[in-house]
């Protein structure tokens, strides 16, 4: 069923993996009788080379794209959920698809992580991944790399670096990944909402309700609590800080990091699980505030 003819008009970044990204959505809405159209639009965090921390934090990758809604220009807009912001706002809503993949992944021609030599370099601007690789190999030099997909691997095949890490479900989405040099780093704790896709509309958007049919319910339980953590320690891309939930059988559980921004090889780690969602959630919140603040944790 097509509803009243209407057209949707599909904004995202215009990088491969956001195009990619809304034509999984376009296509999820089409199911349910829209027709649509992708709009790329270039932002802010596209057009620098400078690491994210130094100008502001992951919005530049929204901003644009909300101003589009705003004026109306687009319907809805793609994002990596990563990639927004975990402070409410009076103007906007979303869904978000099921997780593909949460891990970090390490990319290298030369072995794992733990194979690489002394003073390799890696490639990658994020201080939690560089907090997290400190934790387990501390003879690592970085690289500030950012870029698309292409651009990371590119500099690596070119052996300007020895590795980058990047989000396993990119390269899985784009139909890169392979485990001949890929590796997961299961022991690294995501970015609040890893491997999800979100849809992104005004509150006052006439579709909204048939929008929110398309909502996997488990994986909004999860990132409310991820993005809940990132925002009640007031953190931000100048933070290394990580938060993956999940379930376990009957038991919901939560893993979190919280590092220095000052001194990464500072870190507090710890995971709950109970049945409970409003316990882990608290749980965690509570643990790592106590923590940082009674051994002076960054000072």
């Amino acid at each position: 069923m097509l509803f009243l003819g209407k057209q949707l008009r599909i904004g995202t970044r215009a990088s491969k993996l956001a195009l990619w990204q809304a034509g999984f959505v376009k296509e999820k809405l089409e199911q349910l009788g829209f027709e649509c159209e992708i709009i790329p639009i270039k932002t802010e965090g596209d057009k620098t080379k400078k690491p994210l921390y130094d100008l502001g934090g992951k919005g530049l990758f929204v901003k644009e794209i909300e101003k589009a809604l705003i004026d109306k220009e687009i319907d809805v807009a793609i994002h990596s959920l990563k990639d927004m912001s975990v402070y409410g706002s009076d103007e906007f809503e979303f869904v978000v698809f099921e997780r593909d993949f949460y891990q970090d992944t390490f990319v290298s021609f030369k072995g794992n992580l733990l194979e690489l030599r002394s003073g390799a370099n890696i490639g990658t601007t994020s201080l939690r991944r560089r907090a997290e690789i400190l934790r387990v190999k501390r003879s690592i030099e970085f690289v500030d790399l950012r870029g698309n997909l292409d651009t990371r691997l590119k500099k690596l095949i070119e052996g300007a670096i020895d590795g980058i890490v990047v989000s396993k479900s990119g390269l899985v989405r784009l139909g890169l990944y392979d485990e001949s040099y890929m590796y997961d780093l299961e022991f690294m704790i995501p970015s609040a909402g890893q491997g999800v896709v979100a849809i992104e509309f005004l509150k006052d958007f006439g579709f909204k309700e048939e929008i929110k049919k398309l909502e996997d319910e488990q994986t909004r339980v999860c990132i409310d609590a991820e993005r809940a953590f990132v925002r009640q320690l007031n953190a931000s891309c100048n933070y290394p800080i990580g938060a993956h939930a999940y379930f376990d059988g009957n038991e919901f559980c939560m893993s979190v990091m919280y590092g220095c921004p000052k001194d990464l090889t500072k870190t507090i780690r710890y995971t709950s699980c109970d049945n409970s969602v409003m316990f882990v959630i608290t749980d965690v919140i509570d643990y790592v505030d106590r923590v940082r603040n009674e051994t002076s944790f960054c000072q």
